[in-house]
Protein backbone atom coordinates (compact mmCIF):
# COMPACT_ATOMS: atom_id res chain seq x y z
CA UNK A 1 0.00 0.00 0.00
CA UNK A 2 1.15 3.64 -1.16
CA UNK A 3 1.46 5.95 1.53
CA UNK A 4 1.12 9.76 1.46
CA UNK A 5 5.11 10.28 1.95
CA UNK A 6 5.55 8.08 -1.59
CA UNK A 7 3.08 9.35 -3.60
CA UNK A 8 3.82 12.11 -6.03
CA UNK A 9 3.59 15.55 -5.64
CA UNK A 10 2.79 18.37 -8.06
CA UNK A 11 4.32 21.42 -6.98
CA UNK A 12 2.81 24.70 -8.84
CA UNK A 13 4.75 27.47 -9.13
CA UNK A 14 7.67 25.65 -7.66
CA UNK A 15 10.12 27.85 -9.26
CA UNK A 16 10.11 30.81 -7.22
CA UNK A 17 11.92 31.56 -4.14
CA UNK A 18 9.00 29.92 -1.95
CA UNK A 19 8.12 27.23 -4.41
CA UNK A 20 11.20 25.86 -5.31
CA UNK A 21 12.33 25.78 -0.94
CA UNK A 22 10.11 23.20 -0.96
CA UNK A 23 10.80 21.42 -4.16
CA UNK A 24 14.15 20.93 -2.56
CA UNK A 25 12.98 19.94 0.89
CA UNK A 26 10.45 17.03 -1.23
CA UNK A 27 13.74 15.93 -3.03
CA UNK A 28 15.53 15.61 0.01
CA UNK A 29 13.35 13.15 1.78
CA UNK A 30 13.63 10.85 -1.27
CA UNK A 31 10.10 12.28 -3.02
CA UNK A 32 8.93 12.22 -6.27
CA UNK A 33 8.16 15.94 -7.28
CA UNK A 34 7.09 17.59 -10.68
CA UNK A 35 6.81 20.92 -11.05
CA UNK A 36 3.74 22.75 -12.91
CA UNK A 37 4.11 26.38 -14.43
CA UNK A 38 5.58 28.33 -17.06
CA UNK A 39 8.92 28.03 -18.25
CA UNK A 40 11.47 30.39 -17.04
CA UNK A 41 15.38 30.64 -16.76
CA UNK A 42 16.10 29.33 -12.98
CA UNK A 43 17.17 26.36 -13.07
CA UNK A 44 15.36 23.57 -11.53
CA UNK A 45 16.85 21.24 -8.64
CA UNK A 46 17.95 17.81 -9.83
CA UNK A 47 15.33 15.33 -9.61
CA UNK A 48 12.47 17.55 -9.97
CA UNK A 49 10.28 16.90 -13.44
CA UNK A 50 9.06 19.93 -15.04
CA UNK A 51 5.61 20.45 -16.78
CA UNK A 52 5.39 23.27 -18.78
CA UNK A 53 1.35 24.92 -18.21
CA UNK A 54 -0.45 27.27 -16.25
CA UNK A 55 -3.20 27.19 -13.69
CA UNK A 56 -5.56 29.61 -16.10
CA UNK A 57 -5.64 26.69 -18.61
CA UNK A 58 -7.58 23.69 -17.12
CA UNK A 59 -6.81 21.16 -19.63
CA UNK A 60 -2.93 21.90 -18.83
CA UNK A 61 -3.72 21.05 -15.11
CA UNK A 62 -5.73 18.31 -15.64
CA UNK A 63 -3.13 16.80 -18.65
CA UNK A 64 -0.19 17.59 -15.40
CA UNK A 65 -2.23 15.58 -12.96
CA UNK A 66 -2.97 12.70 -14.97
CA UNK A 67 0.73 12.56 -16.18
CA UNK A 68 2.17 12.31 -12.39
CA UNK A 69 -0.51 10.43 -10.90
CA UNK A 70 -0.08 12.90 -7.75
CA UNK A 71 -2.15 12.59 -5.14
CA UNK A 72 -0.87 15.50 -2.84
CA UNK A 73 -0.40 18.83 -4.55
CA UNK A 74 1.30 22.37 -3.50
CA UNK A 75 0.56 25.55 -4.75
CA UNK A 76 2.58 28.74 -4.63
CA UNK A 77 1.27 30.41 -7.64
CA UNK A 78 0.55 34.04 -7.81
CA UNK A 79 0.99 36.58 -10.08
CA UNK A 80 4.23 38.41 -10.18
CA UNK A 81 5.64 40.69 -12.74
CA UNK A 82 9.53 41.81 -12.77
CA UNK A 83 11.68 42.06 -9.08
CA UNK A 84 9.31 44.32 -7.57
CA UNK A 85 7.57 41.14 -5.36
CA UNK A 86 3.85 40.11 -5.15
CA UNK A 87 2.55 43.18 -3.90
CA UNK A 88 3.58 45.79 -6.24
CA UNK A 89 2.62 43.76 -8.76
CA UNK A 90 -0.83 42.90 -7.71
CA UNK A 91 -1.35 46.95 -7.65
CA UNK A 92 0.25 47.51 -11.12
CA UNK A 93 -1.89 45.16 -12.70
CA UNK A 94 -5.02 44.36 -10.33
CA UNK A 95 -7.20 42.45 -13.56
CA UNK A 96 -4.09 40.25 -14.13
CA UNK A 97 -3.32 38.91 -10.44
CA UNK A 98 -6.87 37.82 -9.74
CA UNK A 99 -6.98 36.07 -13.01
CA UNK A 100 -4.33 34.04 -11.46
CA UNK A 101 -4.46 34.32 -7.95
CA UNK A 102 -8.37 33.60 -7.86
CA UNK A 103 -9.61 32.32 -10.96
CA UNK A 104 -6.38 30.26 -11.73
CA UNK A 105 -6.74 29.32 -8.23
CA UNK A 106 -9.96 28.24 -8.62
CA UNK A 107 -9.30 26.33 -11.70
CA UNK A 108 -6.67 24.63 -10.06
CA UNK A 109 -8.77 23.09 -7.37
CA UNK A 110 -11.45 22.13 -9.79
CA UNK A 111 -9.06 20.10 -11.60
CA UNK A 112 -7.38 18.53 -8.82
CA UNK A 113 -11.10 17.67 -7.47
CA UNK A 114 -11.84 16.19 -10.61
CA UNK A 115 -8.99 13.81 -10.32
CA UNK A 116 -9.34 12.81 -6.78
CA UNK A 117 -6.69 14.70 -5.38
CA UNK A 118 -7.12 14.46 -1.38
CA UNK A 119 -5.88 17.71 -0.49
CA UNK A 120 -4.05 20.47 -1.73
CA UNK A 121 -1.40 22.89 0.29
CA UNK A 122 -1.24 26.56 -0.65
CA UNK A 123 0.41 29.60 0.81
CA UNK A 124 -2.16 32.53 1.57
CA UNK A 125 -0.40 35.71 3.34
CA UNK A 126 -0.31 37.50 6.49
CA UNK A 127 -1.72 40.53 4.36
CA UNK A 128 -4.79 38.83 4.97
CA UNK A 129 -5.33 41.02 7.81
CA UNK A 130 -4.14 44.23 6.82
CA UNK A 131 -2.88 46.32 9.13
CA UNK A 132 -4.04 46.45 13.26
CA UNK A 133 -5.00 48.51 15.70
CA UNK A 134 -3.11 46.92 18.15
CA UNK A 135 0.42 46.03 16.87
CA UNK A 136 1.37 44.56 19.90
CA UNK A 137 -1.19 42.16 19.82
CA UNK A 138 -1.53 38.99 17.80
CA UNK A 139 -3.60 37.46 15.83
CA UNK A 140 -5.24 33.94 15.55
CA UNK A 141 -7.16 32.96 12.03
CA UNK A 142 -10.18 33.94 12.78
CA UNK A 143 -9.55 37.58 13.30
CA UNK A 144 -11.17 40.07 10.56
CA UNK A 145 -9.35 39.82 7.53
CA UNK A 146 -9.11 43.38 6.14
CA UNK A 147 -6.39 43.61 3.20
CA UNK A 148 -5.06 47.20 2.33
CA UNK A 149 -3.77 46.05 -1.21
CA UNK A 150 -4.61 44.53 -3.87
CA UNK A 151 -2.36 41.37 -3.48
CA UNK A 152 -3.99 40.79 -0.13
CA UNK A 153 -7.32 41.22 -1.24
CA UNK A 154 -6.68 38.12 -4.10
CA UNK A 155 -5.37 35.71 -1.10
CA UNK A 156 -8.78 36.38 1.14
CA UNK A 157 -10.67 36.05 -2.31
CA UNK A 158 -8.88 32.98 -2.62
CA UNK A 159 -9.44 31.80 1.06
CA UNK A 160 -12.85 32.41 -0.35
CA UNK A 161 -12.63 30.57 -2.80
CA UNK A 162 -11.13 27.32 -1.19
CA UNK A 163 -13.91 27.31 1.29
CA UNK A 164 -16.60 27.21 -1.49
CA UNK A 165 -14.11 24.09 -3.13
CA UNK A 166 -13.92 22.14 0.01
CA UNK A 167 -17.69 22.43 0.70
CA UNK A 168 -18.85 21.62 -2.91
CA UNK A 169 -16.53 18.82 -3.56
CA UNK A 170 -14.73 17.45 -0.38
CA UNK A 171 -11.15 18.40 -0.85
CA UNK A 172 -9.18 19.48 1.52
CA UNK A 173 -7.45 22.74 1.48
CA UNK A 174 -5.14 23.87 3.35
CA UNK A 175 -3.84 27.29 3.54
CA UNK A 176 -1.18 28.56 5.26
CA UNK A 177 -0.80 32.69 5.92
CA UNK A 178 3.37 32.71 5.04
CA UNK A 179 4.85 35.82 6.97
CA UNK A 180 7.89 37.52 5.07
CA UNK A 181 9.77 35.10 3.69
CA UNK A 182 13.74 35.15 3.90
CA UNK A 183 16.76 33.21 3.21
CA UNK A 184 19.71 32.55 0.11
CA UNK A 185 17.96 32.92 -3.30
CA UNK A 186 15.78 35.89 -2.06
CA UNK A 187 15.98 37.19 -5.70
CA UNK A 188 12.52 39.50 -5.58
CA UNK A 189 12.27 43.34 -3.53
CA UNK A 190 9.42 44.12 -1.58
CA UNK A 191 8.77 43.73 2.19
CA UNK A 192 12.15 42.18 2.39
CA UNK A 193 14.33 45.13 0.46
CA UNK A 194 15.42 46.79 3.68
CA UNK A 195 16.49 43.56 5.31
CA UNK A 196 18.57 42.89 2.19
CA UNK A 197 20.07 45.61 1.69
CA UNK A 198 21.72 45.57 5.03
CA UNK A 199 22.54 42.30 4.61
CA UNK A 200 24.82 43.55 1.53
CA UNK A 201 25.98 46.46 3.16
CA UNK A 202 27.02 43.95 6.50
CA UNK A 203 28.59 41.75 3.99
CA UNK A 204 30.75 44.64 2.32
CA UNK A 205 32.07 46.03 5.71
CA UNK A 206 30.03 49.32 4.92
CA UNK A 207 27.79 51.38 7.42
CA UNK A 208 24.25 51.36 6.14
CA UNK A 209 20.97 54.01 6.98
CA UNK A 210 17.51 52.52 5.78
CA UNK A 211 14.46 54.18 6.68
CA UNK A 212 12.40 50.94 7.88
CA UNK A 213 9.24 49.57 10.25
CA UNK A 214 9.68 50.19 14.04
CA UNK A 215 7.71 47.87 15.61
CA UNK A 216 7.90 44.18 15.69
CA UNK A 217 7.40 41.67 12.59
CA UNK A 218 7.16 38.33 11.83
CA UNK A 219 9.79 35.74 9.54
CA UNK A 220 10.88 33.02 8.53
CA UNK A 221 13.36 30.99 6.80
CA UNK A 222 12.42 29.28 3.49
CA UNK A 223 13.80 25.98 4.68
CA UNK A 224 11.60 25.92 7.40
CA UNK A 225 8.59 26.40 4.86
CA UNK A 226 9.56 23.65 2.72
CA UNK A 227 9.51 21.33 6.27
CA UNK A 228 6.03 22.78 6.73
CA UNK A 229 4.36 22.39 3.55
CA UNK A 230 5.91 18.36 3.31
CA UNK A 231 4.09 18.01 6.66
CA UNK A 232 0.77 19.54 5.76
CA UNK A 233 1.08 17.54 3.11
CA UNK A 234 1.71 14.45 4.62
CA UNK A 235 -0.98 15.00 7.95
CA UNK A 236 -3.62 12.70 8.50
CA UNK A 237 -7.10 14.15 6.92
CA UNK A 238 -8.94 16.72 9.30
CA UNK A 239 -6.48 19.96 9.17
CA UNK A 240 -7.95 23.35 9.42
CA UNK A 241 -8.54 25.49 6.35
CA UNK A 242 -5.94 28.08 7.79
CA UNK A 243 -3.06 28.47 9.46
CA UNK A 244 -1.14 31.43 11.04
CA UNK A 245 2.47 30.73 10.42
CA UNK A 246 4.86 33.76 12.82
CA UNK A 247 8.29 32.07 12.30
CA UNK A 248 9.70 33.99 14.42
CA UNK A 249 9.03 37.26 15.37
CA UNK A 250 12.23 39.87 15.22
CA UNK A 251 12.90 43.80 14.39
CA UNK A 252 15.01 46.20 12.30
CA UNK A 253 17.07 46.56 15.83
CA UNK A 254 17.21 43.17 16.10
CA UNK A 255 18.64 42.70 12.74
CA UNK A 256 21.02 45.13 12.82
CA UNK A 257 22.42 43.76 16.09
CA UNK A 258 22.60 40.49 14.95
CA UNK A 259 24.08 41.57 11.48
CA UNK A 260 27.10 43.36 13.69
CA UNK A 261 27.45 40.15 16.02
CA UNK A 262 28.29 37.74 12.38
CA UNK A 263 30.13 40.72 10.98
CA UNK A 264 31.78 42.90 13.71
CA UNK A 265 32.23 46.43 12.96
CA UNK A 266 29.14 46.69 10.72
CA UNK A 267 26.75 49.59 11.74
CA UNK A 268 23.26 50.71 10.38
CA UNK A 269 21.29 53.86 10.93
CA UNK A 270 17.60 53.23 10.90
CA UNK A 271 14.73 55.71 10.45
CA UNK A 272 11.19 54.82 11.64
CA UNK A 273 8.96 54.40 8.83
CA UNK A 274 5.47 56.16 8.75
CA UNK A 275 2.99 54.34 8.85
CA UNK A 276 3.82 51.41 10.81
CA UNK A 277 4.97 47.78 10.42
CA UNK A 278 2.58 45.95 7.32
CA UNK A 279 2.27 42.75 8.45
CA UNK A 280 0.45 42.09 11.90
CA UNK A 281 1.71 39.52 14.19
CA UNK A 282 0.60 36.13 13.84
CA UNK A 283 -0.70 33.70 16.47
CA UNK A 284 0.34 29.98 15.26
CA UNK A 285 -0.87 28.09 18.21
CA UNK A 286 -3.25 26.31 16.04
CA UNK A 287 0.02 25.44 13.65
CA UNK A 288 2.17 24.01 16.53
CA UNK A 289 -1.13 22.14 18.09
CA UNK A 290 -2.59 20.41 15.13
CA UNK A 291 1.24 19.88 13.15
CA UNK A 292 3.56 19.79 15.82
CA UNK A 293 5.78 22.25 13.95
CA UNK A 294 8.37 24.62 15.31
CA UNK A 295 10.67 26.73 13.37
CA UNK A 296 14.44 24.73 12.63
CA UNK A 297 16.03 28.71 12.15
CA UNK A 298 16.06 31.50 14.50
CA UNK A 299 17.11 35.53 13.16
CA UNK A 300 20.70 34.57 13.11
CA UNK A 301 20.56 31.26 11.34
CA UNK A 302 18.59 33.58 8.51
CA UNK A 303 21.61 36.41 8.49
CA UNK A 304 24.09 33.82 8.66
CA UNK A 305 23.09 31.76 5.77
CA UNK A 306 21.98 34.96 3.78
CA UNK A 307 25.33 36.21 4.40
CA UNK A 308 27.66 33.05 3.20
CA UNK A 309 25.51 33.03 0.32
CA UNK A 310 26.67 37.12 -0.56
CA UNK A 311 30.16 35.96 0.23
CA UNK A 312 30.25 33.56 -2.41
CA UNK A 313 29.14 35.65 -4.87
CA UNK A 314 31.78 36.44 -7.80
Amino acid sequence: MTSASDAPVLVVGGRGFVGAATVRHLLSEGRRVAVFGPAGTAALPDGAAEIIGTIERPEEIAAALAATGARRVASFAAYSSGTGGLARAGEEDPERAIAVNVLGFRRLLEACAAAGVPRVVWTSSTVVFGTVADPGRRVAEDAPRRPAGVYGLTKLLAEEVAAFMSARHGIETVALRIPLMLGPGLWYDGAASPLKRLVAAAAAGTRAAETVAAGAFDAMHVADLGRLVGRALDAPPGLAPAYNVAGFTTSYRDVVATLAALRPGFAADLTAADPGPAYPLQDQGRLERDLGFACAYDLRAVLHDMLEERSRRP
